[in-house]
């Protein structure tokens, strides 16, 4: 099954979001196996405004746990950087993942 998962920075976590950049990426690497999709987000000038992933897990209370997991365990939501976490149900219709496309490799 696949989700979505978006994670809403703070306002004003820019700074504090690219000091932990690399805290972010080395504790993401180890779900790298269940990922389609990984990125921030951002306003039109830039702005970080969050960080997205696209999931694919076993059924929904996988993907409730990796959700807690992030929320609580994740460097930069521990130091304050992000707000809250939303959850939803997601289909990947093109049945590729973002490094088919020569995305950075988890």
């Amino acid at each position: 099954m696949e989700f979505f998962c978006y994670h809403r920075d703070r306002p004003g976590s820019t700074p504090l979001r690219t000091q932990m950049v690399e805290h972010h990426w080395t504790y993401m690497d180890q779900f790298a196996a269940t990922m389609i999709a990984r990125g921030p987000t951002f306003t039109g000038d830039e702005t970080l405004t969050g960080s997205a992933h696209i999931l694919d897990l076993p059924d929904a209370a996988a993907a409730r746990a990796f959700a807690f997991a992030f929320a609580f365990e994740e460097p930069g939501y521990q130091a304050g950087a992000y707000r809250d976490v939303l959850l939803r149900r997601w289909h990947n219709t093109l049945g590729r993942t973002m490094w088919d496309f020569g995305g950075r490799q988890a």
